[in-house]
């Protein structure tokens, strides 16, 4: 038999003078793509992600409802198509498309800004999302940076556009 080994280990972890600064720098872009209490109907088959963009959403002051199932988000926006600004759907889902889930939509509420997340865009797609008319076409890695920052160019105030 053998005798146990003992190991040590000495880490050195860099002391970082300027993490306030970085803290700041986030602070300072949430706030300046914050949202003022905007509705928002977020649809992805992939339950995580629905949980981690509601989350992040309602901390840019979005009111967020998701949902991990087009049909069920469809059975909602029909009982309220009024409760809602904005939709976010996946576009690929299983039992229904994006894409018709996002012309179910527009037939119930034409004229409702629909933003359409992907995790590869073809050419069809955009084809198909222009055909539409619809808001924005979005690529899922970039979804969480992007989607804030599209939601406030969307619901942006006409004097605002003036300084920009």
């Amino acid at each position: 038999m053998r005798g146990k080994a003992v190991v040590s280990v000495d880490a050195c972890i860099p002391h970082i003078d300027h993490d306030v600064e970085v803290c700041d720098c986030l602070r300072d872009t949430q706030r300046e793509f914050r949202g003022h209490g905007e509705r928002v109907l977020y649809v992805d088959d992939e339950e995580p992600l629905v949980f981690l963009m509601t989350s992040v959403l309602e901390r840019l002051g979005y009111k967020v409802t998701g949902c991990a199932e087009a049909e069920k988000a469809l059975e909602m926006f029909k009982s309220g198509p009024q409760n809602f600004d904005v939709v976010v759907n996946d576009l690929s889902m299983p039992g229904m498309s994006g894409i018709d889930l996002a012309r179910e939509f527009l037939q119930i509420r034409p004229g409702l800004p629909i933003l359409i997340a992907t995790g590869h865009i073809l050419s069809d797609d955009n084809e198909k999302v222009r055909s539409l008319s619809l808001y924005d076409l979005i690529l899922k890695p970039d979804t969480v940076d992007e989607l804030g920052q599209i939601l406030h160019k969307l619901f942006k105030k006409p004097e605002e556009h003036e300084g920009t």
